[in-house]
């Protein structure tokens, strides 16, 4: 699935010369007082090939996933599924997750990552 917000991002970072940008995309999908634009930041990210570093990635999977909001979780999961990253699946095995959907959801992706 394509997003306008997908082109916008890339732009961005195209231009960015500097770490700051990634600092503003972590706080904007972060964003506990307007979740549903923070999931949607989130899920546009996760569509970005290599974005930051692997270590950032991380981090932000393991901020998202640390989050009240249930969106916000599900999209964090579904940036570790984009991105494909191994680690990724240590940050969600830590995780204990609530909710029965999301979490059989992330267990499909840790097995998936694993592979």
């Amino acid at each position: 699935m394509f997003h306008p917000a997908e082109e916008i991002i890339g732009e961005a970072l195209r231009a960015a010369e500097d770490k700051p940008v990634l600092d503003w995309f972590r706080t904007f999908s972060l964003d506990a007082e307007q979740p549903s634009f923070a999931a949607s930041v989130l899920r546009c990210l996760g569509r970005q090939m290599s974005l930051g570093t692997g270590l950032w990635r991380t981090e932000l999977v393991k901020a998202g996933l640390d989050m009240d909001d249930v969106e916000i979780r599900d999209a964090a999961v579904q940036a570790a599924e984009s991105w494909g990253d191994r680690s990724l699946a240590d940050v969600m095995k830590a995780h204990r997750e609530a909710e029965p959907w999301l979490r059989e959801y992330i267990e499909n992706v840790i097995s998936d990552l694993g592979e």
